[in-house]
């Protein structure tokens, strides 16, 4: 896939681990063993329930990329793990589950949506990123509607940073 995979960075994941904060908000995070196989959103693994701790927290979907926040639900496993790898395609753990879709450009303008069900992830994204307007993907949970993962386009064209 000549696409990247983008989930939250290490430092974000490390600092909430450490402070049970929230970045940027400074919110307090809730630490408990997980219920649900919800996905961590640094390793793109599921949190196995009645096993592994989980932390959730608030946290910026659109950090690093747009100015004006939309913050929302999401979860990390409470001990480290190692954040996935962004050239390793769309996330296997994840291909079963139902996921939306949400293609923007720049200034955080939602052009189109997809909910794929079937696994089909690679055809949706190509199909997204068809039209030239499309900076990047936003990746969320179809069910539960929080965010997942960001996808950046490569190759011809790159997603714009905010820095740019």
């Amino acid at each position: 896939m000549p696409n990247k995979i983008v989930a939250i960075s290490t430092e974000v994941a490390e600092t909430v681990r450490q402070t049970m904060r929230a970045p940027v908000s400074g919110f307090p995070a809730h630490k408990e063993l997980a219920t649900d196989a919800a996905p961590c959103r640094h390793c793109l693994r599921l949190i196995t329930p009645q096993v592994d701790d989980a932390i959730l927290f608030i946290y910026d979907r659109f950090t690093g990329v747009e100015k004006l926040p939309q913050p929302g639900p999401i979860y990390v496993h409470a001990n480290q793990c190692c954040r996935y790898d962004e050239q390793s395609g769309f996330p296997e753990e994840l291909r079963g589950s139902a996921r939306t879709l949400e293609a923007y450009a720049r200034g955080r303008r939602l052009l189109a949506q997809e909910y794929v069900g079937d696994g089909g992830f690679e055809a949706a994204i190509e199909r997204l990123f068809s039209s030239r307007e499309v900076d990047y993907l936003q990746v969320n949970s179809t069910t539960a509607g929080c965010f997942t993962f960001r996808i950046d386009r490569t190759g011809d064209r790159e997603a714009p940073h905010e820095n740019d």
